[in-house]
């Protein structure tokens, strides 16, 4: 029931959505958001479907007040995790972000038109709705709706033209309205789609975007719910965006150079509408691909007991004579922006040996976006002779249930799974693919991430032999052990593992056994309902024991986009967050400060940073950085650079990184 009606069901969408409809019959009128305009298109597009019972078509119908509909409360924001309210941060209800995240996954109607794969070409960058026939766009439920949008903007146009004491910049505003109103338009009309060049799952995020730059700046502080922000970072470079759109039109280089440096990713009111194709993608994993994931489990050996403790195993290189071994590690990185350009440039510099990136590719891994963000730079600046892994984050596994980042490596054929471990005389590393079962995104409870079964038990062998054999071992993960900042998740979510039947049903990976162990059976021992900063899920398959007899001098993980180095802690010497790759984190939020939403207690108290080893901040963001280890003989020394954004004409600019913090281990 729970599949039939969340994951893979146009009728489960609607049920979910119909209670939204009675509840509004009888809500006061409140003011419009540009976000409850995108749920409103959202719901006139899947009132267009011809399949609609006639209690359905009752959805479609004008409520009392024909905005009613769109009182959902505010998205939230695409940061991975629930959202982290602290004091004067403007955040609305948990329970209405997540309400609207999972409302505007299950109704937006993007993916193949009748009998095409959806996932071909530029990684499903279609836009027909699921099985809807041709139909003209302009259908009455649809033009019902804009026309309830326009008409706000339309009636604040009119009353800042008839103001007679217009204040200044009131013609900037009333031309930006004016082109909100022509963008509502070509995003109705598909003028704004262009999918032969995208290479995302849909194209929306650019024009929703420019949307949303338009309205924000022209200052329609009555019809946004939330402050206007004008006075932060962020704000100031929507207000700069809107005017380069004003000035040099919508498809201009310099709007779109703009969008790259400033905009895009950002994940903070004003956000970048564009993660919008990390939920649309994910719809159409659980629908087209039947909520099935391209996972390569561990072989079972045929000649003995367990599983194949050499299955994706292989040395590390040698290093020139004379000289160490170089990896270079990079995490949450493929964004395809001029930010992502910079870090690799940075990273190239230092001339690894062995690159790793630890997984993300943005906004949803699709086959496009793999190749694009990940594989052709990398190879750029490498070359396909260097050794370049990868390991899939959520991102990766969203698109087509993981195809793209498993097209990617394959072509590369230096890795044949979405973990590995490479082996030398005096190290190991050990790379795990947490991503899999962290990959859902579309329920408002999630579960903490952890190893399949085969996974786990091959991970452990791997310990095991470096243990034997007298190695240190570094470990790789998308996914952190603990946080300071967000949480992992809950330990049981009836809908997330519903969402993992598909897989076990086909054999993809085991049964998910783990989950039948409870909440307070866990380390911690927390109820059902706590949030733990530990992820213990993943710490009751690595014990602190066992990190510590294993000879585990470090782990790294990306996943939060920042970069924390922590004190020891839930038993693990050295446990570095090293995500901040690509994304831009605006320099007023305090990207180190606790939150309440998760439980520390356990562990005495919150993951504590090492004292002067934050990074910095430039003119607009957080620094973005990039990680190098050295290995020689059996000392390894870690390296930590940042690099600081600069205003520039064209937006954002990196320069060069710089070191901020070295260790040994």
């Amino acid at each position: 029931h729970v599949l039939s009606s969340h994951l893979n069901s146009t009728q489960g969408w609607l049920e979910t959505l119909r209670p939204l409809r009675r509840r509004t019959h009888h809500a006061a009128a409140a003011p419009m958001t540009f976000h409850r305009a995108l749920v409103a298109l959202a719901l006139a597009s899947l009132c267009e479907w011809r399949q609609l019972a006639a209690t359905d078509e009752q959805l479609c119908e004008d409520p009392d007040d024909p905005l009613a509909l769109l009182q959902v409360g505010s998205v939230r924001s695409a940061r991975s995790g629930p959202p982290r309210c602290r004091e004067g941060d403007p955040c609305e209800s948990d329970a209405n972000m997540e309400q609207l995240r999972s409302d505007m996954s299950k109704v937006l109607d993007f993916g193949a038109a009748p009998g095409e794969d959806a996932f071909s070409g530029y990684g499903g960058a279609h836009l027909a709705p699921l099985g809807r026939p041709e139909m003209d766009v302009r259908t009455h439920s649809r033009s019902k709706l804009v026309a309830q949008f326009k008409s706000y903007l339309e009636e604040r146009q009119r009353e800042i033209r008839g103001h007679r004491g217009l204040p200044p910049g009131s013609g900037q505003t009333v031309k930006m309205i004016s082109l909100a109103l022509e963008e509502v338009e070509r995003i109705q009309d598909g003028k704004a789609i262009d999918v032969d060049t995208n290479p995302h799952a849909t194209d929306l995020g650019y024009p929703l975007t420019v949307l949303e730059a338009l309205i924000f700046a022209a200052n329609l502080t009555d019809i946004f719910s939330r402050p206007k922000y004008g006075d932060t970072p962020n704000g100031k470079n929507f207000i700069e965006f809107a005017t380069i759109i004003v000035t040099y039109g919508y498809d201009s280089p310099q709007a779109r150079e703009f969008y790259a440096r400033a905009i895009q990713y950002m994940s903070y009111m004003p956000y970048d509408a564009g993660w919008l194709n990390q939920w649309i993608a994910t719809g159409l994993t659980y629908t087209i691909n039947l909520g099935l994931h391209a996972y390569r489990k561990v072989p079972w050996k045929w000649w003995g007991f367990g599983y194949d403790e050499s299955f994706s195993v292989r040395a590390l290189p040698e290093p020139p004579e004379g000289k160490p071994l170089v990896i270079g590690l990079v995490s949450d990185w493929a964004c395809g922006t001029p930010a992502s350009d910079a870090v690799l440039r940075e990273l190239k510099k230092h001339n690894p040996d062995v690159v790793i990136h630890l997984g993300d590719v943005y906004y949803s891994g699709t086959r496009a976006e793999q190749r694009e963000f990940w594989l052709d730079p990398m190879v750029a600046a490498f070359g396909k002779e260097r050794l370049i892994l990868n390991i899939p984050g959520n991102h990766d596994y969203y698109s087509a249930g993981g195809k793209g980042f498993f097209e990617a490596i394959d072509e590369l054929r230096q890795q044949n799974a979405s973990y590995f471990v490479l082996r030398g005389k005096h190290w190991q590393i050990l790379a795990l693919d947490t991503g899999l079962l962290g990959s859902v995104n579309t329920v408002s409870r999630n579960t903490m991430t952890f190893l399949t079964q085969d996974q786990h038990s091959w991970a452990l062998q791997q310990l095991e032999i470096g243990k034997k054999q007298g190695l240190k071992t570094i470990m790789l993960s998308h996914h952190q052990l603990f946080s300071r900042t967000e949480p992992h998740g809950f330990a049981n979510s009836l809908a997330n593992e519903a969402a993992f039947i598909p897989d076990q049903l086909r054999g993809t990976y085991p049964w998910l056994w783990a989950f039948l162990t409870r909440s307070w059976a866990l380390p911690g021992h927390l109820p059902r309902n706590a949030e733990p900063a530990v992820n213990t899920r993943l710490l009751s398959q690595f014990p602190t024991e066992m990190l510590k007899e294993s000879g585990v001098a470090a782990w790294y993980w990306g996943h939060e986009h920042n970069s924390m180095l922590f004190k020891p802690y839930a038993g693990l010497e050295r446990g570095r967050l090293i995500g901040n790759g690509c994304i831009p984190n605006p320099k007023n939020i305090d990207y180190y400060a606790t939150t309440n939403k998760i439980d520390a207690e356990p562990w005495g108290g919150f993951a504590e940073t090492l004292p002067g080893s934050r990074v910095g901040i430039g003119d607009n963001f957080w620094n973005l950085g990039f990680v190098t280890v050295t290995l020689d003989g059996p000392k390894a020394t870690a390296r930590y650079f940042q690099m600081a954004d600069k205003d520039g004409p064209k937006g954002p600019q990196w320069g060069n990184a710089t070191k901020y913090w070295e260790e040994e281990f």
